[in-house]
């Protein structure tokens, strides 16, 4: 695993050399560890397992045009992407002397880590077993969503079909089902502070929060009620 350094979106970073003009190499190796700690933040909070992380550094020759910093330059973010996998762009500024800059660089970021795939093709709508996904070692050079641990996917629902061998994207799954239809449910009912129970058969599948419709057991009437836990449904009359 990647020694974790904390980043912040802005991060002062001192310049050691000095010289008349701003220097490359030295703004590139300083680009490189803040996107590196970027990272590694990242991975930290998402538990990655141990990955391995490309980075390329685009900085623009002009900036030896720039006169050097004097004291310390900072690094920040210039797109929304909170993802750090595929094209990033950064802004540089030198606050400090007597001719302030800004300079904008690019940063392309592939990342080779263990992900959640499909061993078979996925039809919608179907919830997801562990003889469905597989842990697979792949090289990531776009910014999509991934898993990176079965239990991440497990018991959700497919949004639409998947290729076996595709990776599984959390943001094409449905949450975990509360309720699924045709299960038995508790209704519970309430009114001027009362409440009360009974059974009732779910006839939609519903997440918490949701309305679904449910059969009363013992009338036979269907009614709509909120899904509030696993297994049970409120309604108010």
């Amino acid at each position: 695993m990647m020694l974790l350094v904390t980043s912040l979106l802005l991060t002062p970073v001192s310049q050691a050399a000095r010289t008349d003009n701003q220097d490359q190499s030295e703004l590139t190796r300083w680009v490189k560890t803040t996107i590196e700690q970027e990272i590694a933040d990242y991975a930290q909070r998402q538990r990655w397992p141990d990955y391995e992380a490309n980075i390329e550094i685009n900085v623009p020759s002009a900036v030896t045009h720039l006169p050097a910093c004097p004291t310390s330059f900072y690094i920040s973010a210039a797109d929304q992407q909170s993802l750090p996998v595929g094209y990033l762009r950064r802004q540089v500024e030198c606050q400090t002397g007597d001719q302030p800059w800004k300079l904008n660089i690019t940063v392309q970021v592939s990342l080779r880590l263990p992900v959640i795939v499909a061993t078979t093709p996925i039809r919608r709508d179907t919830k997801l077993t562990a003889t469905m996904v597989k842990t697979q070692t792949l090289t990531l050079s776009r910014a999509e969503a991934f898993a990176t641990r079965p239990e991440q996917v497990l018991g959700q629902r497919t949004l639409r079909r998947v290729r076996s061998g595709q990776i599984i994207s959390p943001l094409q799954l449905q949450p975990l089902w509360m309720v699924e239809e045709g299960e038995s449910v508790m209704i519970i009912a309430s009114k001027n502070g009362m409440a009360a129970s009974m059974q009732g058969e779910a006839l939609q599948n519903g997440v918490k929060g949701e309305q679904i419709s449910v059969r009363n057991i013992s009338s036979g009437k269907v009614i709509q009620a909120i899904v509030v836990e696993r297994g049970k449904v409120e309604t108010i009359f």
